[in-house]
């Protein structure tokens, strides 16, 4: 797989970025990098707060949420 594919699949598992980028070897910035990229290119959903900036305050309903918001610390939230 190529590292978006491989960044976006472990996002999709609920792996933050600091996981994904241990797992995958690579640094953290380039994580979010490509998280990045794949939000702006609609492949993924995500919060601003799952790329290390302000938290949304927005939690869709758990059942709902998309795999993206699954290294977002709000997602503790019902």
């Amino acid at each position: 797989m190529s590292l978006l594919a491989d960044v976006v699949a472990a996002a999709g598992r609920g792996a933050g970025p600091a996981t994904v980028a241990r797992e995958l070897g690579v640094d953290v910035g380039l994580v979010e990098t490509v998280l990045d990229h794949a939000a702006r290119v609609g492949l993924v959903q995500t919060s601003s707060s799952a790329l290390g900036r302000t938290p949304c305050g927005t939690c869709p309903p758990r059942d709902a949420r998309p795999p993206a918001c699954a290294g977002c610390p709000l997602t503790g939230r019902p």
